[in-house]
């Protein structure tokens, strides 16, 4: 099953990530931390792990395309190039800073088909095209980084939220299913905080959240 998260942080916050400034880098990696396989340690090869028969090669280094090392945050917030074979790993590095500096998450268990389903329904109470979830896939965040297979990331600025939430409550009571339903109410009373937290942004010397979406196929 698939998954779509979403996140309430602003677009230029994400983006300068890459490339971030001495202050928010170190603020960067205290997020990162929980994420990030220690420094010096590998993953030690099926091989080695399987007895004296195997071990032609003991303890031969494999390194996991999709678990991030601290190089890789390295290079992220130097905002340098990032090696194909490492854009796994820096995509779920990125989405673990992402969560780190958000306002705020939530998750819907949505895959493709599932996810169009249900814009299907909103559309049929009303809402457009243009605040639907399919929409926010395809509005790219243009970020110095490949896409990768199974992961498609876009974004909704902070405005096209507050028309997107009204326009979802005024549709809950024609969507069809009671699982749709139960999906987009959580989804507008998760979105009812992008308000209060863009009157709180300003205090803090942050712009106002934007959404921002993940879906793993």
């Amino acid at each position: 099953m698939g998954e779509l998260r979403l996140y309430a942080i602003g677009n230029g916050e994400l983006r300068g990530m890459f490339g971030a400034a001495p202050e928010a880098a170190e603020q960067l990696r205290r997020f990162a931390a929980a994420a990030l396989a220690p420094a010096g340690e590998s993953h030690l090869s099926l091989r080695s792990r399987l007895g004296p028969i195997f071990r032609r090669v003991p303890a031969t280094p494999v390194i996991s395309p999709t678990q991030p090392e601290p190089r890789d945050l390295e290079v992220l917030l130097a905002g340098a190039y990032v090696l194909p074979e490492r854009t796994g790993a820096t995509w779920r590095l990125l989405e673990t800073l992402v969560q780190g500096a958000s306002w705020g998450s939530t998750r819907m268990p949505l895959d493709s088909q599932a996810l169009d389903d249900l814009d299907f329904a909103l559309a049929r109470g009303g809402v457009s095209a243009a605040v639907g979830l399919r929409h926010l896939l395809s509005n790219s965040l243009s970020l110095p980084l490949l896409p990768v297979g199974g992961l498609t990331v876009g974004w909704h600025p902070y405005a096209k939220v507050l028309a997107m939430n009204e326009a979802y409550r005024s549709a809950l009571d024609e969507i069809p299913t009671e699982e749709q339903r139960g999906m987009v109410d959580g989804l507008t009373r998760w979105l009812d905080h992008f308000g209060p937290w863009a009157q709180v942004a300003g205090s803090l010397g942050r712009p106002v959240p934007d959404l921002v979406g993940f879906c793993a196929a």
